[in-house]
């Protein structure tokens, strides 16, 4: 009976039909749809993904390829031969529908479980059967489950479950267990979590248009990114950095699934092992980011849709955001959006290496002996660059850099700059040179010797290939 649902609704989607952000058919669309199809739908609803019926067999006719998504339109697939294989999968993605489970490993055991009580025989209802199956799960700890459990459809969902099951004629009753139920249940048992359908929904010749959303902060704070669907995660961090004004002094990771990627030297999987792409699939549109595990800022990161590569454009790039940031480490300061400058940072993060920086840190520290002479070159270089007072920003703020001063290693290098509430120190490393002139590319040098991600720099500086003398610390060193 499902299947001949299923393709109904694909034949009415035929060559094409549009679908909203989330991969479903517009309102409008599915009482078209439900008209054409003789699958029935309430008369009033928000959304196709609010119709259970209709989202248990739209979510089957996706993962099985009878329908495909591309960009904002729904396509039917090629014909395709109606086997187990192809009927199991179709129930598991049905049964992640159900529990609204993006993942479906915890759904598929449920599954499992109930099966299992319908096999039983114990149950006289379909409520038995869930108490029975809850009961089973709850003899373990499974993290997934407990998710699952905890969700706000997931007691609803149990009165759906009956129609599910009917639907693929896996039972016709709480006691009555069919062929292919008990096949289904043999081939869950020994396949696990090998069944759900986890394929990658990006392909790898696209652009991934992602939201990242900064959680639990006010007022609402976003960006809207587009990056290569072959970006790893450890290069869409440098993205969200940027994007986010994160200066990268605190460890991250992001959740994919149930699955967790950041460093593998701290018990995670390796960041670079896994692409945008593969980290969003048909069902798993968000995936999330934790930065600085003490004050935990997380991120949401929403696939909102793909996009054709666009020749005039360099990835990735920054196209909308609201709200401002939080300043790290501070206590209620913010920075406001300003695209044009997050475009500057992605364009720093583009640099695939260091090695840009390499050339002109060899030459600044050539005639340094020790720590102090070397952060005393860079000053040297730095204010020889500058025609002083320069104008800088702090924060996001614009200031004017009066003088540069270098007294003792403990302290470090300093700023004076004079900015809109007065005059002030501000260490070296804070101050931001506009990215077009040769000062912000020794800062950004300076930076990335101290193992702080550059600021922006566009311009290097035109040093000749020998070492300059004048370049020493200090300046009038007789050597």
């Amino acid at each position: 009976m499902a299947f001949d649902q299923i393709l109904r609704i694909r034949a009415w989607v035929g060559d094409g039909k549009p679908v909203t952000g989330k991969g479903v058919l517009r309102p409008a669309d599915l009482r078209i749809a439900s008209a054409a199809t003789g699958v029935p739908i309430p008369a009033k609803f928000r959304s196709a993904a609010d119709v259970p019926r209709w989202r248990r067999l739209w979510s089957a006719a996706v993962a099985t390829d009878l329908i495909s998504l591309e960009a904002s339109v729904a396509k039917a697939g090629p014909p395709t031969e109606i086997t187990l294989d192809l009927w199991l999968t179709a129930f598991a993605a049905a049964l992640a529908a159900n529990f609204e489970d993006e993942e479906g490993f915890a759904a598929l055991r449920l599954g499992r479980a109930l099966l299992n009580a319908l096999a039983s025989g114990r149950a006289k209802t379909f409520d038995e059967v869930h108490h029975h199956a809850g009961h089973e799960l709850l003899s373990r700890y499974d993290p997934a489950i407990s998710r699952l459990r905890s969700a706000a459809n997931y007691e609803d969902s149990v009165s759906t479950l009956r129609d599910l099951f009917v639907e693929f004629g896996v039972a016709t009753g709480p006691r009555q267990l069919t062929e292919p139920g008990r096949w289904a249940l043999s081939e869950v048992t020994r396949r696990g979590d090998d069944i759900v359908q986890t394929r990658p929904y990006v392909d790898s010749d696209r652009i991934c248009q992602l939201k990242i959303t900064l959680v639990k902060w006010s007022p609402a704070c976003w960006r809207r990114v587009l990056v290569p669907s072959t970006a790893t995660l450890g290069e869409l961090d440098r993205v969200i950095q940027a994007a986010l004004r994160w200066d990268n002094d605190h460890l991250h990771g992001f959740t994919v699934g149930t699955r967790h990627y950041g460093d593998p030297g701290y018990d995670k999987n390796d960041e670079y092992e896994i692409t945008v792409g593969e980290a969003f699939t048909r069902a798993r549109k968000r995936i999330h980011y934790t930065y600085d595990f003490g004050d935990s800022w997380r991120h949401d990161i929403e696939l909102e849709r793909t996009l054709d590569i666009d020749e005039s454009l360099t990835y990735p790039t920054c196209v909308a955001g609201k709200g401002p940031v939080p300043v790290e480490d501070s206590d209620h300061r913010t920075i406001q959006f300003d695209q044009d400058d997050i475009n500057r940072r992605l364009s720093s993060a583009l640099i695939a290496d260091d090695s840009p920086f390499d050339a002109v840190i060899e030459q600044i520290l050539a005639d340094a002996h020790d720590e102090e002479e070397q952060l005393g070159s860079f000053v040297t270089v730095l204010d020889e660059e500058l025609a002083l007072p320069a104008e800088a920003s702090v924060l996001g703020h614009p200031v004017t850099v009066l003088e540069l001063h270098y007294e003792e290693l403990l302290r470090g290098p300093f700023a004076v700059c004079q900015g809109t509430h007065g005059k002030g120190e501000i260490a070296l490393t804070d101050v931001c040179f506009p990215p077009d002139t040769t000062a912000a590319w020794v800062h950004a040098a300076y930076r990335h010797f101290l193992g702080i991600e550059p600021f922006p720099a566009t311009t290097r500086p035109p040093f000749p290939a020998t070492t300059r003398p004048d370049w020493r610390w200090p300046p009038d060193d007789p050597r």
